[in-house]
């Protein structure tokens, strides 16, 4: 009877791959018989496995063919799977860090594949469950009839704060707010943003940062409710309203206070930048490992004018490197700040894969890093878009180089501490010199400045619409009345975005960065998980 000699048939196919004398189509071939042998029989497996694959990995000569990406992936996801299935075994330990070694020592297809065969590493994340908190018939109140009913005597007017009705309360250092719901579509999300305040609130959950949760406010036992009687000077700042939608809840008297804050004297010290961001980076790291996943930190897209028409709705999926829509107006009120996270509507309770969870902190960790280069832009926030002689602005002497390199440092390893519940090892595997000079340059200078308004879009549009779209963008009532809809494709100056329209981001560095820093986490958590099961 035959017998099949294994390890003939895994030296055979190794030694072709680790010489590179194969062509690509010979390669994929090779790797992939290779990969069917290692998955059939994982006790076949060597170290000299590892070197095969990782040479192909390595290999620049297959970089400009159409399909180098899919061979990159088949190899990274071998190392993957020697990782999960040999685990705990000095194979596995090997098969991780050769993959960790290879994201700084590859670029492009390679590097994106490596990163993300890292962040399918399989993880026991899993969020809670979350219930709005909704009557039957939703409760009717006025402003005075919450105020009365909370025992709150105000220290001044209210004020509004983007959709939010604030008064801040006398003798305390708190503040009330009653957050506004644009229509009956957004009651649910209005409602589990309560929902995440009390569960967060709860003796379950308890954070050795700071970490001013607010305390929501319930009428008749329901979180939602109509707010009647708006007060007149808020009628006048929002225009003709009826009852509205809204949650109501007590919160620091810090929670509107931004980190990145472009106003004279709300701007905060380098130090006190420094302390907040990293307390954020471990919260939202410390959350997301416990299933509490905030999705948007900031508000980020690829084209925010195609968002009624695009499957993805115009937002921004980082690992397709694309063009970053108005990143300066993204960061303009992050949803964290000196009380740490905020926006609890933007929090999902997260039960998927490693792989989404990957890009979920992908988003993070990028958000933080937008909000950093932001910091220092909204220094002098007026030097913006082109000068006198219609030349970009270049603002690139805002930025402290040291200290944004320190912060950039910091947020992955603040990230990495709260996500993994341990101190990052070893080398990161980044060029953090590189990284900084190249966001400086791009986010100091405002190279891409263009929108671009194309027909199709323009005819989604109503006549109403089309003209305060253009009168929002700069045009006189002259030049809108000249301006027929739907005829030609119409350039308007909203950046500074980063990347040219329709192009790829003008940073691809941070994208690779990302996702190093993103793979990481997940391999540094799926190994704390392995040593403790």
């Amino acid at each position: 009877m035959y017998r099949r000699d294994l390890e003939k048939e895994r030296t055979t196919l190794e030694n072709p791959l680790k010489a590179g004398t194969l062509n690509f189509a010979a390669t994929y071939m090779a790797l992939g018989d290779l990969h069917s042998l290692v998955e059939t029989y994982p006790q076949v497996a060597h170290l000299e496995t590892v070197s095969a694959f990782k040479q192909v990995l390595e290999s620049p000569d297959f970089t400009s063919e159409t399909q180098a990406f899919f061979l990159y992936k088949k190899a990274a996801e071998a190392l993957t799977f020697l990782v999960t299935n040999t685990a705990g075994s000095p194979l596995a330990f090997h098969s991780l860090t050769t993959l960790q070694g290879l994201l700084g020592a590859t670029k492009g297809h390679s590097h994106r594949a490596s990163a993300e065969a890292i962040g399918s590493l399989p993880l026991s994340v899993g969020g809670p469950k979350i219930d709005g908190n909704i009557t039957k018939e939703i409760p009717r109140i006025t402003w005075r009839e919450i105020l009365d009913k909370e025992k709150i005597a105000c220290r001044e007017n209210t004020i509004v704060l983007g959709r939010s009705l604030v008064a801040y309360i006398d003798k305390s250092d708190s503040l009330l707010a009653v957050k506004l719901v644009s229509s009956e579509d957004y009651i649910e999300s209005a409602s589990r943003e309560a929902a995440w305040m009390e569960k967060l609130r709860s003796n379950g959950h308890s954070f050795p940062l700071r970490f001013n949760i607010p305390k929501p406010i319930k009428v008749n036992g329901s979180s939602v409710f109509k707010l009647r009687k708006i007060p007149e000077d808020i009628f006048q700042t929002m225009g003709p309203t009826s009852d509205l939608y809204a949650i109501a809840f007590i919160a620091h008297k810090d929670y509107f206070a931004y980190p990145n804050d472009h106003r004279p004297g709300k701007q905060l010290c380098a130090e006190a930048f420094k302390e907040v961001i990293f307390r954020n980076a471990w919260l939202l790291g410390r959350l997301t490992s416990l299933g509490i996943v905030h999705c948007a930190p900031i508000p980020l897209f690829h084209n925010r004018v195609q968002r009624g028409r695009r499957p993805d709705r115009g937002l921004y999926e980082w690992q397709r490197a694309g063009r970053l829509d108005r990143w300066l107006q993204s960061c303009r009120y992050p949803n964290f700040g000196l009380t740490g996270i905020r926006d609890f509507e933007h929090i999902i309770s997260f039960n998927g894969s490693s792989r989404q969870l990957y890009n979920r902190v992908g988003t993070q960790i990028l958000s933080l890093l937008l909000t950093t280069g932001s910091y220092f832009r909204n220094k002098d926030f007026k030097r913006l878009g082109f000068d006198k002689e219609g030349n970009a602005v270049d603002a690139r002497d805002l930025f402290d180089k040291p200290f944004f390199k320190e912060l950039i440092q910091g947020i992955f390893l603040a990230y990495y501490d709260g996500f993994t519940n341990m101190k990052f090892a070893g080398q990161i595997p980044l060029d953090f010199d590189d990284l900084i000079c190249r966001m400086i340059d791009e986010m100091g200078v405002d190279h891409h400045m263009e929108e671009i308004l194309r027909v199709v879009d323009q005819r989604e549009m109503s006549d109403e619409f089309f003209k305060q779209f253009l009168k929002n963008r700069g045009y006189s009532d002259k030049d809108i009345k000249t301006e027929e809809k739907g005829v030609r494709e119409i350039t308007t100056y909203t950046g500074p975005h980063l990347g040219g329209f329709n192009e790829r981001i003008s940073i691809p560095e941070l994208i690779d960065s990302v996702g190093t820093m993103s793979a990481l986490c997940i391999s540094g958590k799926f190994w704390s998980e392995t040593l403790t099961t």
